[in-house]
């Protein structure tokens, strides 16, 4: 007895499939349902266990928010400045924004009934618990059938990797890595490439289509641009029954004509963000985590371990990958139908992606905006692709199995599903277990030393305003903690401003912070760190005072002026970013510190009337050669004010000096001098300084996003009706737009 060919096989499942519908829903959304309630189920504790974060969640937290606050406070919800980390940054000015936005509006709208904490919370659970749903609705818009797609629901939530981002739990849950905003792109994703694909086809669609890409984007930046670039070859995809290849090219060309169309729409929908975003690309700090992040791992050491199981059944038996494998063989047998040539499309193109510039070279500068990609993300598109493979290769036995309406059949499938799925979501039991352990094991900690930490959190905001320091990564700090949870976190989610620790590296003066000498008293007043809290045995210089115990929790403070300071600049650097870097280095390490010398730095700008000024190129060497000397009195800060997006002082001057704000410079920094508008300028290390004459001042600086921003809101929000009203009532000049008689171009 022979096996019927896949035509046959399908042919045989269509007809089944028509005369026993109840069947397949059943099986449909049985699987539906398992998918989602085993992770509803084993994903409840990290919302059940109220405890703070120790990853990336307590960021977004901070980030919500902040955007709570601006709402609030009648500020650019989408444009603020962010306070408490990197010596303060406009984080929304170059970070994806769209979760954090949309909890904070609703958090608002409700009247702040439900906390935020809760709310991101409930979110990130919802979202990662109905991610199978995404799956499924993705491959039903491109053309699988239901039992297909249900497949792709069933395997969605169960990629393992030893922590690569992709589409694991490990990047997600309280033991991983928190990416909240990942999160919402990862569940947009599989819908926005299947209604973009739509476009492609039918041309028409783009309103849907526009707005889940425009909201992929504006959830996660990379996600967005691996969209686009999937669509991009996803256009080249086409039916096998071409009659010739000028029909073919003329197709491709069609295609094309209606992604660009469509990647115009999205651009102008999120044109408020990506037009200042470009502009003020110079400062942000995009190259300050290790290579391997930006280059990825090389083709050798990802093939070997995709055949090792690494990439889909990280410390576990390679059962999805074995699926996957099998999937890929099913889709070339089927090439001939388009949708099966989607998922090996996906697949292949990104697997040679994620070999990176370790494999490329410079060939991967061909990629648009290559040199800033995190390729070591592209992972998650591998994991696409591979969970369509492996939704084909399940639902290939099922859909024999409806075809021939025999409970013996079904019954050996199932064992067959069972025996390679059962290990693998014990598997993943097992490490959200492991998980749950994490967060009891951290909720009895912090109950322990509720009242200790209670006491010292409310001492440290009742004091004057100031940075808090509690350890680096690479020292003590790490090592202390509470449960699972390092103390500097659970500093950083009171809402303290602090110093050491980051959250995020977007700011160029977060470069400075990461390498903060506690034995030098000139930096604690420069990042304004008034106050360290350590573990009762670690040592300080004599100039770290203790100001209280409260357990085994000690608090010290350190004399500084503020977030002030007179300072003297004498010297001015032009030039780029590049040579940025070693420059305010050698300063740092230089003697001008101390004696409070800050370089003022122009980046690509003339010397705005200075007598001369030195490129930054050759900052390293005239920073050698200065003779350092203490100058006289600058005079004093009288007072000082610290609002939520604005600092305001009183200022004693007694000679001509630069009032130095330690904050992170920003083009958007708005300062007047008793009244009258100033030009703010950048002094080392990248924090912001004002000219200041001899005498008494009222000084105030504001962060303000320009007026281009909320023209450009206006803009993408009227974009999106008139996308959906011309698609309704002007379908004929969508259908010329979109076709641009591309099919005769060739004739």
């Amino acid at each position: 007895m022979t096996m019927p060919s896949a035509r046959n096989q399908e042919g045989d499942y269509a007809t089944a499939s028509r005369h026993f519908p109840s069947l397949e829903n059943c099986i449909v959304i049985g699987v539906l349902l398992f998918a989602v309630a085993f992770n509803l189920v084993h994903l409840y504790p990290d919302v059940a266990i109220k405890i703070p974060d120790r990853n990336d969640t307590g960021m977004h937290l901070l980030y919500t928010d902040m955007a709570v606050k601006a709402i609030t406070h009648g500020q650019d919800f989408t444009d603020p400045w962010q306070r408490t980390m990197g010596m303060g940054f406009p984080v929304f000015h170059y970070y994806q924004h769209l979760p954090h936005v949309t909890v904070a509006l609703v958090h608002v709208l409700t009247l702040g009934v439900f906390p935020l904490a809760d709310m991101l919370n409930w979110t990130a659970y919802l979202l990662l618990s109905l991610f199978p749903l995404s799956i499924f609705w993705s491959l039903r818009r491109f053309g699988f059938d239901q039992l297909s797609a249900a497949m792709g629901g069933l395997v969605a939530s169960l990629t393992a990797t030893n922590a690569l981002w992709g589409f694991g739990f490990e990047d997600y849950v309280f033991r991983g890595w928190g990416l909240y905003s990942q999160l919402w792109a990862m569940v947009l994703l599989p819908p926005a490439l299947a209604q973009g694909y739509r476009v492609l086809q039918e041309g028409r669609g783009y309103f849907w289509a526009t707005l889940l890409l425009a909201a992929t984007l504006m959830s996660h930046l990379l996600y967005g641009y691996m969209a686009f670039l999937t669509l991009g070859i996803l256009t080249f995809i086409q039916p096998m029954d071409m009659p010739d290849p000028r029909s073919f090219l003329a197709a491709v060309l069609r295609r094309w004509r209606r992604m660009i169309i469509l990647f115009l729409l999205v651009v102008v929908v999120t044109s408020y963000f990506l037009i200042p975003l470009f502009l003020d690309r110079t400062y942000l700090n995009n190259n300050n985590l290790p290579r391997i992040t930006y280059d990825s791992f090389g083709h050798s050491t990802v093939l070997i371990g995709l055949a090792k199981g690494y990439l889909f059944d990280f410390g576990r038996f390679p059962s999805l990958t074995i699926l996957m494998a099998v999937g890929f063989v099913i889709c070339l047998l089927r090439r001939r139908q388009e949708r099966y040539v989607i998922p090996v499309a996906i697949f292949l193109l990104w697997l040679l992606l994620f070999f990176g510039r370790s494999t490329w070279g410079v060939l991967i500068d061909v990629l648009p905006m290559s040199r800033d990609l995190h390729m070591i993300r592209f992972m998650a598109m591998v994991h696409l692709g591979g969970i369509f493979l492996m939704a084909v290769a399940l639902a290939a036995p099922w859909r024999w199995a409806v075809s021939r309406s025999n409970v013996w059949y079904f019954a050996g499938v199932l064992a067959l599903t069972s025996l390679l799925l059962l290990p693998v979501y014990n598997e993943r039991r097992s490490y959200l277990s492991e998980n749950t352990s994490y967060l009891t094991e951290t909720q009895q900690a912090l109950a322990n030393e509720e009242l200790e930490l209670s006491a010292l959190f409310g001492k440290l905001k009742q004091l004057p305003s100031g940075r808090v320091y509690a350890g680096l990564p690479e020292n003590w700090g790490s090592q202390y903690v509470v449960g699972r949870i390092p103390m500097y976190f659970l500093l950083q989610q009171e809402g303290l401003d602090m110093t050491g620790w980051l959250y995020h590296r977007f700011s160029l003066s977060s470069s400075f912070e990461r390498v903060f000498d506690e034995t030098r008293r000139e930096q604690y007043n420069l990042f304004n760190v008034r106050y360290v809290v350590a573990p009762e045995a670690q040592v300080f210089p004599r100039f770290v005072e203790p100001l209280g115990q409260f357990g085994r929790h000690r608090l010290y403070h350190v004399q500084t002026t503020g977030y002030f300071d007179l300072v003297d600049s004498d010297l001015t650097f032009t030039g780029g970013k590049t040579d940025y870097w070693p420059a305010a280095s050698n300063w740092l390490a230089s003697g001008l510190l101390g004696v409070k010398q800050h370089p003022t730095v122009l980046f690509g700008r003339s010397s705005r009337g200075k007598e001369s000024s030195i490129p930054l190129s050759e900052a390293s060497e005239v920073i050698s050669k200065i003779q350092v000397s203490a100058s006289p009195s600058r005079g004093t800060v009288l007072s000082e004010e610290v609002g939520n997006n604005f600092f305001a002082a009183d200022v004693n001057v007694k000679r001509d000096s630069m009032l130095m704000l330690k904050a992170t410079y920003h083009p958007n920094w708005r300062a007047t001098v008793d009244g009258e508008e100033t030009d703010p300028v950048m002094l080392m290390p990248s924090v912001v300084g004002i000219q200041l004459p001899q005498g008494e001042h009222k000084v105030r600086l504001e962060y303000r996003p320009r007026r281009l921003r909320a023209v450009l809101l206006g803009l993408g929000l009227l974009a999106l009706p008139l996308i959906a009203i011309s698609e309704k009532w002007g379908t004929g000049f969508w259908r010329r737009v979109s076709s641009g008689g591309g099919a005769t171009i060739l004739n």
